[in-house]
């Protein structure tokens, strides 16, 4: 990777001293209304007295798709007269507000809660009555859309109207641009509706034909957020560029309870009486569970989109889902593409932009933010040290023969420190795993693969029983055939139901537990599972692995799964499943605590630093626990022995990490054996469902266009966080005597730990529950704390390593920070090396241009020819993420600045095990890999760990 001395962030923050004002209309939700709304929505609640705010989401929703010049700012209907809930430039008719607002009542409640509390039926009439729409009325407002003020802890935070406003103004603005034009290709972009804030789609689609001559659509995107920093005096607008996929070739697969966005463009307005838009609506296509075909979601004969009155009808959803070529291209003055999601296959057209393509569209897109908005200096590196001491490195000889002796002398020391590493953790027993394969090659790889791992001689025998021993370690390794422990989970009837999910994951369960008291090998600590690929699984409850984690870790035993080689999922070369079969040992050994801890080597830090790492397990309504829950793990790191820990609140004790997942594998709420949530409590997602503190919209939409459910509601949220206070404060006075870097990350923990919020944060302090900040010393005085801060909801900026000569911009590894940076300066970015699953990322790639390639070494005989000119639109770009690294509280005691903790977090993404840079610093890593054992993920290997990330 070339060497850059600054890194580029397609971030914004404003001018100070200037204003942008704007006069739009504003509607308030009636105060008058809200108890009489409120209390027709609590109907038939399981606890309707915890329900204090009127959802609003799914009307939003509905204008998004039938109205999309509405601003929505509010997630629930909690504002005063003085306080509007919609804001316009072309406000709504009276008339047309009626019929919403008159669907809305009636989609409050769902038929089924209807069917099981009849009176709701005439109580929707009644408040349809008694609500006085007609008093609704559009007023103007006057808006600075740069306005805001500090938190007491220093952070610059916009009024909230601003987060949707702002990029919505910023959006107008561009369209009125000229077209953007990019070596002789020229694209206009169109809004499109969306629920944070805003989005500009290139529209016409383009189009692609790739090598087999099948074709392709898509688009380019661009997104803009409002977003704020820990502790910066000014907020900033993050733009986001990247690829939309249109689907085309076929009927749409629309995913098991799941959704996918379709965008629509009509000559005409939708509704009666509403005036026409160059807006693009965005509205959502699934399948009704009752007839299995596909309907627009909120629509059908009980939906919100049913109700109205339109001007033109929204087309069938069945015809859009059977031949969406047709309408991408238009028909009868519509247009609507469906967008391509991932779980739908492969697609001609590769994800993500190059800063080819990234750089000169953010540039087109920032002419519209002049004067307001000017663009950040570029980033410049950090003076610490960035690798740590440990880290391995290609050895150096004077020849290929001297550098391979060195290389294998290298790998047998690495071979030995794992077996005495082993040799520790397991208290000097013998290692007893078991894998169980389906595939021959699986089984053959695995065996290689532990073999060469651990530095072990010979395959250990010819029959299912293998065993090796050396000076350090004895090895036995169990071979069985898969067999029912990989099967589809078993339902009553030829379609499966997820009302009989309780019954089949105990029933397997309690089979492998069985099968594991049968067996005589009670000393087993780790199974191995050949299983199918999870898209193999149709539907998604089938799939056995959350069962057969469970079943083992009632055994005692931990899990880890390995898929079957398929051609159809690129899992089928020798390379491929040697790869995967060491990457699964590599996981194996990872769960039973064996891990290489970066060593740092940043001046000033203790050399006995210990880590410890938060992370919030989360268990969603719609997974196999049929229940929402989030509950704190910890997870501590030592360098000094390379133990791994986990925090235990019922002992008050660190246990080792093996018996930490076990502990959560037994403890998974099984369906069935506890009090579930009714769907219609979804309903009230927007309530209370984890917020973005960046923004004041609603859960926001998958990128790749595939819809999962919204954030459910959590209806005892204070008494979680309460839990989550006491885990704290328990967690931490146990170490009040280490020297400890606590690390916490803002999107997964700060719902129930609020303080992490950037409005909330004050340095160097802490705060658990209602109590008031309290110094960071009180929990210790060699306490250190990390908040890092990653890529989801647009919060960290896109960049790129600038090189402002040639115009090759690419990227580059390290930390990062703001040029004018002093000593006490606390937020950074952390930048990672290209892994070996983007070699093929070229920099010079362009979705639209073309390029000329390296020209390759000529072999002997060959020809000297001029390389062909290329395009890369079928290629997958590479979009590292910048990690942002905010340094929230130093010790007391010992005089390291903010940059040094920020440098050995940078460290800690640099792992020895790892041959790449890892998403997460190690110890938050580790701690995110413990929700495994709660729920069921993907868990072929370990690639999801490294950085690597792909946008559409």
């Amino acid at each position: 990777m070339p060497s850059y001395s600054t890194v580029r962030l397609a971030a914004f923050e404003r001018v100070h001293g200037m204003e942008f004002v704007r006069r739009p209309h504003g509607l308030a939700f009636p105060a008058a209304w809200r108890q009489e709304v409120l209390d027709f929505y609590r109907i038939g609640k399981r606890e309707p007295d915890k329900i204090s705010q009127v959802p609003i989401r799914r009307l939003n929703e509905v204008l998004r798709a039938v109205a999309p010049d509405l601003l929505s700012v509010a997630r629930s209907a909690t504002l005063n007269d003085d306080a509007p809930w919609l804001y316009a430039y072309k406000p709504l008719p009276v008339s047309v507000m009626r019929q919403l607002i008159h669907a809305w009542i009636r989609d409050l409640h769902s038929p089924r809660a209807r069917a099981k509390h009849p009176e709701i039926t005439e109580k929707a009439i009644e408040l349809s009555a008694s609500l006085d729409v007609a008093g609704l009325i559009w007023q103007p407002h006057e808006v600075n859309l740069l306005a805001g003020h500090t938190s007491p802890g220093g952070t610059f935070e916009p009024d909230p109207l601003v987060y949707q406003l702002l990029p919505d103004a910023l959006a107008r603005r561009i369209t009125k641009l000229a077209p953007y034009r990019f070596e002789g290709i020229e694209m206009e972009f169109r809004i499109a509706a969306t629920a944070r804030g805003a989005e500009l789609v290139s529209w016409p689609p383009r189009d692609h034909q790739d090598d087999d001559g099948a074709q392709w659509k898509f688009s380019f995107v661009i997104a803009l957020t409002v977003q704020t920093v820990p502790f910066a005096d000014n907020f900033r607008l993050h733009v986001r560029t990247g690829v939309r996929r249109w689907r085309t070739g076929g009927p749409v697969p629309i995913p098991y309870r799941r959704s996918v966005s379709a965008y629509l463009l009509a000559r005409e307005p939708w509704l009666a009486q509403a005036s026409g838009t160059a807006r693009l609506a965005v509205s959502r296509l699934a399948t009704d569970r009752s007839t299995a075909l596909p309907e627009w979601v909120r629509g059908g004969p009980e939906g919100m989109l049913g109700r109205l009155r339109f001007s033109r009808e929204l087309p069938d959803a069945s015809t859009v889902q059977e031949n969406p070529d047709t309408w991408i291209a238009g028909k009868g003055g519509i247009e609507i593409g469906v967008v391509h999601a991932t779980s739908m296959g492969g697609h001609g057209v590769g994800t993500g932009l190059m800063p080819r393509d990234r750089s000169p569209l953010t540039d087109w897109a920032a002419e519209a933010f002049t004067p307001y908005l000017t663009r950040l200096h570029d980033f410049t590196r950090s003076h610490h040290a960035l690798v740590p001491r440990n880290l391995p490195r290609t050895p150096t000889a004077k020849t290929k023969e001297e550098q391979a002796l060195k290389k294998a002398a290298y790998e047998r020391e690495r071979q030995r420190d794992r077996r005495v590493a082993l040799a520790r953790v397991l208290g000097g027993a013998p290692l007893v795993a078991e894998a169980r394969w389906q595939n021959p090659h699986t089984r053959d790889a695995l065996v290689e693969q532990l073999a060469d791992l651990l530095g072990l001689e010979g395959e250990g025998g010819t029959d299912s029983e293998r065993s090796w021993t050396t000076p350090e370690l004895t090895v036995r390794l169990y071979l069985e055939d898969a067999d029912f422990v990989a099967a589809r989970l078993g339902f009553p009837g030829a379609r499966p139901q997820r009302k009989n999910l309780p019954a089949a994951i105990g029933t397997r369960r309690r089979e492998i537990a069985d099968l594991c008291e049968r067996d005589g090998r009670p000393d087993v600590q780790a199974v191995v599972i050949e299983i199918g690929h999870p898209k193999s699984y149709r539907p998604d409850i089938v799939d056995p692995k959350f069962a057969a984690r469970l079943g083992y870790a009632d055994a005692g035993r931990l899990t880890k799964f390995i898929t079957v080689p398929s051609s159809k999922w690129g899992t089928a070369t020798k390379k491929n499943i040697s790869h995967r079969a060491r990457q699964t040992w590599s996981h194996v050994l990872r769960q039973l605590g064996v891990c290489t801890v970066p060593e740092h080597s940043v001046d000033g830090l203790p050399d006995d630093l210990e880590y410890v790492a938060l992370w919030m397990v989360k268990r969603r309504a719609d997974g196999p626990t049929l229940t929402r829950r989030t509950a704190p793990v910890a997870v501590r790191v030592n360098p000094a022995d390379g133990s791994v820990t986990g925090w235990d609140p019922q002992s008050g004790d660190w246990i080792p990490y093996r018996e930490l997942l076990l502990s959560l594998a037994r403890h998974a709420e099984l369906p069935g054996e506890y009090e579930r949530f009714d769907d219609d409590d979804d309903a009230n997602a927007d309530e209370a469902g984890e917020e973005n503190e960046d923004t004041t919209g609603s859960a926001v939409e998958e990128a790749n266009g595939e819809q999962e459910p919204s954030t459910t509601w959590v209806p005892d949220l204070e008494d979680q966080r309460a839990e989550t206070a006491q885990f704290l404060r328990a967690m931490l006075y146990s170490l009040r005597d280490r020297r400890v870097l606590l690390l916490s990350h803002a999107q997964n923990s700060r719902l129930h730990w609020p303080w992490l919020t950037n409005g909330h944060l004050s340095a160097d302090a802490l705060q658990f529950g209602p109590n008031p900040a309290q110094p960071i010393t009180l929990y210790g005085e060699n306490l250190c704390h990390v908040r890092v801060r990653d890529h989801m909801s647009d919060e960290t900026p896109q960049w790129f390593a600038p090189d402002d000569d040639s115009h090759d911009h690419g990227f580059a590894s390290g930390l990062w920070h703001r040029p004018d940076a002093a000593d006490d300066h606390r937020v950074y970015y952390s930048t990672g090396e290209k892994p070996h699953t983007a070699k093929h990322a070229v920099k010079t790639a362009s979705k639209i241009a073309t390029r000329i390639p390296v020209r390759k070494k000529r072999k002997e005989g060959d020809e000297d020819t001029e390389p062909e000119p290329v395009i890369d639109t079928g290629t997958n770009a590479w979009n590292p993420t910048a990690l942002e690294i905010a340094v929230l509280a130093v010790p007391e005691v010992g005089t390291a600045k903010p940059g040094a903790w920020a440098a050995v977090t940078h460290q800690l993404r640099r792992a020895p095990d790892y041959n790449v840079t890892l998403r997460l610093p190690l110890p938050l890593h580790l701690a995110m890999k413990a929700t495994q054992y709660v729920l069921p993920h993907e868990d072929s290997t370990d690639d999801s760990a490294t950085e690597v990330g792909t946008d559409q």
